[in-house]
């Protein structure tokens, strides 16, 4: 009988902190205007997620969509602003090698600091498309696009993975999966 007693007396203790310490839970307002942005395809559905070894193939003179997703569970009266980035080291160089477009064939422009800029209207939810323009300058290799500024390290939580941020809202940037590599053949 002692023994039941015990067992029951520890099951309760369990269930009174099991998730007491949830910061994620519904309704805190600390997190009430963070949102998160991301690539859509995550790759692996099991296993190391943090691998960041998603893909694209792309030949010469052709144009590659890649998603990417913002995560909002509202709508606000704010626009969101996001950006995503290109590694400064990488064998293939933009404006020759290869351009970021949008949906109509129109290069895009980064600004200061590197950063392609994209927004989402009211932060509402969805997925939108990077486009990836190759040039026919024939030279073959790969560069990466990442959803945080590359120049500012590894990513790392809660150091470097602010995607963007105002007074009005934080966007993060997934630390798993933050990175697609794009190969031009």
């Amino acid at each position: 009988m002692k023994k039941i007693f015990a067992f029951l007396l520890l099951a309760i203790c369990f269930s009174f902190t099991a998730c007491d310490s949830d910061e994620w839970g519904n309704g805190d307002p600390a997190m009430e205007h963070i949102y998160y942005f991301g690539f859509e395809n995550w790759g692996q559905t099991t296993g190391d997620f943090n691998n960041n070894k998603v893909e694209y193939k792309v030949k010469q003179g052709e144009t590659v969509k890649v998603p990417v997703q913002f995560h909002s569970e509202r709508t606000r009266s704010y626009d969101v602003t996001v950006y995503y980035y290109i590694s400064s080291a990488d064998t293939l160089n933009i404006g020759r090698d290869y351009e970021i477009v949008d949906s109509s064939g129109t290069t895009l422009t980064p600004d200061a600091d590197g950063g392609f800029k994209m927004e989402f209207p009211k932060a509402e939810k969805g997925v939108k498309d990077i486009y990836v323009k190759t040039l026919s300058s024939g030279k073959k290799g790969a560069f990466s696009l990442y959803t945080f500024n590359p120049t500012s390290g590894e990513i790392s939580h809660p150091d470097n993975n602010t995607n963007s941020q105002t007074k009005d809202y934080e966007v993060r940037a997934f630390t798993r999966n933050y990175k697609v590599k794009v190969l031009v053949e």
